[in-house]
């Protein structure tokens, strides 16, 4: 028997495969010895295992573009804070504008339409299921 996620574990799964994938995608760049590129591949297998589990209950659009979001933001703040690359406060302004969109993909996703579309019903006693 399958056992379904939660939309909130799900979202969880986003978030933890984003997390992840900062690590692994700098492995691609500074592993130099076997152990970092197991640990590189490991990486990616758990960041892309969380994201495909998660899309089955997530709209994949938005799913995948949080994942990325994560995933580049953290990299591109890694490498300025750990790996000397230049800081730029333009690089910052556009990491922020990117998890702006991404924070309002989330907010357009179709779960939230559903739940949103519940609340008004109720709110203005409206029922749009079918009665038994």
């Amino acid at each position: 028997m399958k056992k379904e996620v939660s939309v909130n574990l799900a979202w969880v799964l986003v978030l933890l495969g984003g997390f992840v994938e900062c690590f692994w995608v700098s492995g691609l760049k500074y592993a130099d010895e076997l152990i970092w590129y197991i640990l590189t591949g490991c990486g990616i297998l758990i960041s892309f295992c969380c994201a495909v589990v998660a899309m089955q209950k997530i709209e994949v659009s938005v799913a995948y573009a949080v994942f990325v979001g994560i995933g580049t933001a953290g990299v591109v703040l890694a490498e300025m804070l750990f790996f000397n690359e230049t800081f730029s406060l333009l690089k910052i302004s556009l990491i922020f504008i990117l998890l702006l969109g991404v924070v309002g993909l989330k907010f357009v996703s179709r779960e939230n339409d559903e739940a949103l579309v519940g609340e008004l019903s109720q709110d203005l006693g409206l029922d749009f299921e079918e009665k038994k």
